[in-house]
């Protein structure tokens, strides 16, 4: 594994490991240790993986990817952090979509699923100082030859392989999400984000369905309007009124909340 990995050249340094902790956390550190970014962190194995929120994503099972960019701070990812996974999500959807035509679609904030079962994730972790990012680190976990096997998972889990009827090469299919990650982040410097905002919808596996938002103690009950400019996920609420969300955890209703 990562045999051809190790001897194609991405355009940006990729360090791997053959099994780590976290590929976060290397990169946060190696970062602190003033190693020049852009970067990534690639690992076959990660012990300790951890999602939004600190919630917990199996990482021990090899044959999945399990990856860190370092990236260079500009001005476009001042202004526009929390759209930045969001983006580079439904990028990543759209590219395995073509890539395998399989129906990849996006859960906010940035999930990636088939046929409504999750095979990855994306974290964006920032440091701020004065208010301005001087350091990020996009964290992706993406299922692709097996299913990780979670003791009671709040959601089904799958992985890329279960969803196609192909043969994949492991090592194939992490070259080319490598590749198009660059490009996908090269890309977002000339995001528009009205358009972005379009394209979130229709890989938006929630759009114009019931949802419900939890939110530490509370739920909030209406129909997912997509995101706004500022990647806050809209709530078209009973009353006819939408608000506005930056987090929560989002599900679609099992019994079909209402509807307008």
């Amino acid at each position: 594994m990562f045999d051809k990995i190790l001897k194609t050249t991405f355009g940006v340094p990729v360090s791997f490991k053959s099994q780590t902790q976290s590929t976060n956390v290397d990169a946060k550190e190696m970062v602190g240790n003033g190693q020049p970014v852009p970067f990534m962190v690639l690992a076959e194995q990660q012990l300790a993986s951890y999602g939004q929120h600190g919630r917990r994503w199996v990482g021990n099972v090899v044959g999945n990817l399990y990856l860190s960019y370092a990236l260079k701070i500009t001005d476009t990812l001042q202004n526009h952090p929390t759209i930045f996974a969001q983006y580079v999500a439904v990028e990543l959807c759209e590219m395995l979509s073509n890539r395998f035509s399989i129906d990849v679609k996006t859960k906010w904030p940035n999930d990636i699923l088939i046929e409504s079962k999750k095979i990855g994730g994306l974290l964006l972790e920032v440091i701020r100082r004065d208010n301005s990012i001087i350091s990020a680190i996009l964290g992706i976990g993406i299922n692709i030859l097996d299913t990780p096997k979670i003791d009671n998972a709040p959601y089904q889990i799958s992985c890329l392989k279960e969803s196609i009827n192909v043969k994949l090469d492991f090592d194939d299919v992490l070259i080319d999400i490598v590749h198009a990650l660059i490009e996908i982040v090269e890309g977002f410097e000339t995001i528009n984000l009205g358009s972005f905002c379009e394209k979130w919808r229709s890989f938006d596996c929630m759009y114009g369905k019931n949802i419900i938002l939890e939110r530490q103690n509370s739920q909030t009950r209406g129909i997912d309007r997509g995101i706004n400019e500022l990647g806050e996920l809209i709530v078209l609420l009973p009353s006819g009124q939408q608000i506005t969300f930056l987090q929560g955890n989002a599900k679609i209703s099992p019994n079909g909340a209402f509807s307008r």
